[in-house]
């Protein structure tokens, strides 16, 4: 961590100026992008700071636990002094909530993890050997001085634990876990948020995860599955979008090393979720179709119809688990 130290200083100059925040995260957020975005509003508020957190999409209702996750607004218009990007690999990623015309007069400050992020903004604190955003938020708090609150830890672990699917990634380290006992300390309740954030879903997507593990294919080393917005239909699900945990569930069968999930959205387009077992890295291929991610996890959307992102996408999967 700390791989630029002056965007460090020129990211920390810029919060302690800043009076009036938008802070933004990425389209369908998980569980760093929801914990990173309350983390930083609960600390920049304990400053003083007038800060909105925003997001194209509505948080999931597993992370309801979390002070605050409904203040998060799915519109940003309003007069700002300060941009901050939590969790985003490119302003694409942000959806409609980035408006040119308005926020792109902005200084922005740019706080991510993937290493596919294109260093959109004017500071940009990019650590891809960071567990998580989270962490990387808490390392930022820490330098600023900032008081830990319960509020605020437990938002951060929440990041923390989603991205390490419970300290159970390659990218889990001797600092997460030091982190991690940090904001347990300063009251986070572990065990709570991985029931919450891990273990608990809703019926809705018990049903989806079935349906689709019931029609995924396996073709060589590549397991994937389509969710179509007639299945939602029929199965009665109401939420648009996610997979159900569908996606991690393919990649944890032993003859698959790459696995995908195309989701069809009432919009027309299909969201793609990619993982990867060590060793693969299905983050570019999320990159050359305008997405981001991880080496072992990624995303991207595609306009539809279904058949065609399933045959941009497929053979090039291929070519990864082929070339490695």
């Amino acid at each position: 961590m700390l791989s630029n130290p002056s965007a460090w200083a020129d990211a920390e100059g810029l919060l302690r100026r800043a009076h009036a925040i938008l802070a933004v995260t990425h389209v369908s957020p998980d569980g760093d992008a929801i914990g990173s975005l309350m983390g930083l509003t609960h600390a920049l508020r304990g400053l003083g700071k007038t800060v909105t957190p925003a997001c194209q999409d509505p948080p999931h209702p597993r992370f309801e636990y979390l002070k605050g996750v409904h203040d998060i607004r799915q519109s940003a218009e309003g007069d700002f002094d300060l941009l901050v990007v939590l969790d985003t690999s490119d302003l694409a990623r942000l959806g409609t909530i980035f408006l040119p015309a308005q926020h792109g007069r902005l200084p922005m400050v740019v706080i991510d993890h993937h290493v596919t992020n294109l260093n959109f903004g004017t500071v940009n604190i990019v650590e891809p050997t960071a567990s998580s955003t989270a962490e990387i938020v808490l390392a930022l708090l820490k330098k600023m001085g900032v008081p830990l609150t319960p509020d605020i830890a437990s938002a951060l672990l929440t990041g923390v634990i989603t991205d390490t699917l419970g300290f159970r990634t390659s990218n889990t380290t001797s600092n997460t876990l030091a982190a991690a006992m940090e904001l347990m300390q300063h009251g986070a309740p572990l065990p709570e948020i991985i029931r919450r954030a891990l273990v608990m879903r809703s019926f809705d997507s018990l049903r989806l995860l079935g349906a689709g593990l019931s029609s995924a294919k396996l073709e060589g080393r590549l397991a994937y599955a389509t969710l179509s917005q007639k299945l939602r239909r029929e199965l009665g699900v109401q939420e648009e979008r996610g997979d159900g945990g569908l996606v991690g569930t393919l990649i944890t069968a032993y003859e698959v090393d790459v696995a995908a999930v195309f989701v069809e959205l009432t919009s027309g387009e299909i969201e793609i979720g990619l993982r990867a077992q060590p060793g693969f890295d299905v983050s570019q291929v999320a990159l050359e179709f305008g997405g981001g991610g991880h080496a072992a996890a990624a995303g991207c959307t595609l306009p539809g119809p279904m058949r065609d992102a399933v045959n941009r996408v497929i053979p090039r999967l291929k070519r990864v688990i082929e070339e490695t």
